[in-house]
């Protein structure tokens, strides 16, 4: 996989972008549901996080809710009788 990192997002990139803190896009990234890259020069040291687009759109898409096909609605039957 060739990876460009001059297209890659930043952690606060990808936070404005879902409209939430940068905290939680770490949180989403420790948690495996957004995939982050580790950019940082220190393998044990603080992680750097980066996000690539196409890893973004991704997880908008299996965020995004499905609408479901309307429901049919049961035709009355004349046969029967309500009471009350």
């Amino acid at each position: 996989m060739d990876i460009e990192l001059d297209k890659l997002l930043t952690t606060a990139e990808v936070a404005e972008r879902l409209g939430i803190r940068q905290h939680s896009v770490v949180d989403l990234i420790n948690s495996d549901q957004l995939r982050g890259i580790d950019v940082s020069l220190k393998p044990g040291g603080r992680p750097t996080w980066r996000v690539h687009p196409d890893d973004l759109e991704g997880f908008i898409a299996r965020r995004t809710k499905k609408q479901r096909p309307a429901r049919k609605r049961r035709k009355r039957n004349p046969a029967v009788r309500e009471y009350y």
